[in-house]
């Protein structure tokens, strides 16, 4: 008996059986601690919501601390022994707290962390194999390149964020490639892109974090900005729309008067100058990339001598 318990004592002072034993009792704790409680992950998964419907009517400023806040303790946690389930569970909300600073980044001239998010968005998607996380993480890129000018690399992501096929994602898929198309002047590009924004599908009642809903606001937004790149006949009536039906003070409806400014410039450039006006108090209280370049693209309009361009004819709408 004695032997045993000597060659047994050996074993364990040998090959450090008893500290192995210790190290896989305090595993055992870390993970028995290592999952947040449900409560915890529920009113997450409401603030991913609630920061896509917040998205574009919330200045920027409000919005980073708090996602940044939640970025950060989802990092932390994801660094533990968390479970299979709830460790996809924080990968999913670490790659949608991702594009959320991806867009404010991209929005408030930081490309190189909206760039960063972007690629850390991605990489999180493929963990998980999620088509919209996917979806949402290349349009992401979209953004960033469409803000930066990059109009070629800009196609080319929203069609890749298109190629996913989910539903949700299908109407911003479609009203990123018009606002890319316009841009760029191709009008090909444009009416397929348009093909698409009326032919999607009719989404209800439907919660996902990432982009907010796509409602008529954005709609109409999107529509009236390429009619007056486009020089459309029914611009103006169309922009007007857009303003209607977007809140005063968002960015949205920012977009909205730079797309009837548009439309003004030669034929009553006082009027257009008092929507810029509109449009830099907006971006003063919320400021906004977007809106800084349209102002910018819309004054250098204003002090160039008007061209005769051919209207088009097709139906926009």
């Amino acid at each position: 008996m004695d032997g045993v318990e000597l060659i047994g004592g050996a074993l364990r002072d040998r090959y450090g059986l008893s500290d192995a034993a210790r190290t896989a009792a305090t595993i055992s704790r870390e993970i028995a601690r290592a999952d947040p409680d449900p409560l915890t992950l529920t009113e997450l998964d409401d603030r991913l919501h609630r920061y896509a419907t917040t998205l574009f009517n919330t200045p920027h400023t409000v919005l980073l601390g708090p996602i940044v806040g939640d970025w950060r303790r989802v990092q932390d946690a994801l660094g533990r022994r968390l479970s299979p389930d709830v460790h996809r569970e924080l990968t999913r909300a670490a790659g949608y707290l991702s594009f959320y600073l991806g867009i404010l980044s991209a929005d408030s001239g930081e490309t190189t962390s909206a760039r960063r998010f972007a690629t850390l968005s991605t990489q999180f998607a493929g963990q998980l194999d999620d088509r919209l996380l996917t979806g949402t993480a290349h349009s992401l890129d979209a953004v960033i390149a469409y803000l930066d000018g990059r109009l070629e690399t800009a196609r080319d992501a929203i069609a890749r964020a298109a190629a996913v096929h989910h539903p949700y994602l299908h109407a911003w898929a479609a009203g990123l490639a018009v606002s890319i198309a316009a841009t760029a002047g191709d009008q090909q590009t444009l009416d397929d892109a348009l093909a698409r924004l009326r032919e999607r599908p009719y989404i209800r009642g439907l919660r996902h974090p990432g982009w907010p809903a796509f409602d008529q606001g954005r709609e109409a937004c999107i529509v009236a900005d390429a009619m007056s790149r486009l020089h459309v006949p029914g611009a103006r009536s169309a922009a007007q729309r857009a303003v209607r039906l977007t809140l005063p003070g968002t960015v949205s409806h920012g977009w909205a008067l730079g797309a009837l400014a548009a439309t003004l410039i030669h034929e009553d450039p006082r009027a257009a100058g008092r929507l810029l006006d509109e449009m830099v108090a907006i971006g003063d209280v919320a400021p906004s990339r977007l809106l800084a370049n349209r102002v910018h693209e819309i004054l250098l309009l204003i002090t160039t001598p008007p061209i005769d361009h051919a209207p088009r004819t097709a139906d926009i709408i």
